[in-house]
């Protein structure tokens, strides 16, 4: 049995934060919101880092912004990683083709070997 989330809204975040500013305790404002004191360290900490742009509201985070050169590399990291998987799809099929068509090398195949090369091969024990 899943409990529902509770949602709390932007202006009481930022009144909890501001009674922490003023001096209250952490746990008097825990008590006066009823809400964990985790949470209200959670809180503060993006209250701290933020300002007033903390608890942008609906899970929704402002976008962060990126540079040109950003950009340009994940550009280019898309290309390559687009290049690689072409690559890839090319060596499974020559892979697949070579399986299927050519029969696998003989391992200990010396007269196998010297009989395409032309030379005689050895007589054993010699």
């Amino acid at each position: 049995m899943e409990m529902a989330r509770i949602q709390y809204s932007r202006e009481m975040k930022i009144s909890a934060m501001r009674a922490l500013d003023v001096g209250e305790t952490g746990g008097q404002v825990a008590r006066k919101f009823q809400i964990s004191p985790k949470l209200l360290e959670k809180w503060r900490a993006e209250w701290k880092a933020r300002g007033e742009a903390a608890f942008p509201g609906a899970g929704r985070r402002p976008r962060q912004e990126v540079s040109a050169s950003e950009a340009q590399r994940v550009a280019e990291l898309e290309r390559k990683i687009g290049q690689m998987a072409m690559e890839n799809d090319f060596l499974k099929k020559a892979l697949q083709h070579l399986k299927e068509h050519h029969p696998p090398a003989v391992v200990s195949g010396a007269s196998v070997c010297t009989a395409k090369s032309g030379k005689r091969s050895k007589p054993e024990g010699k």
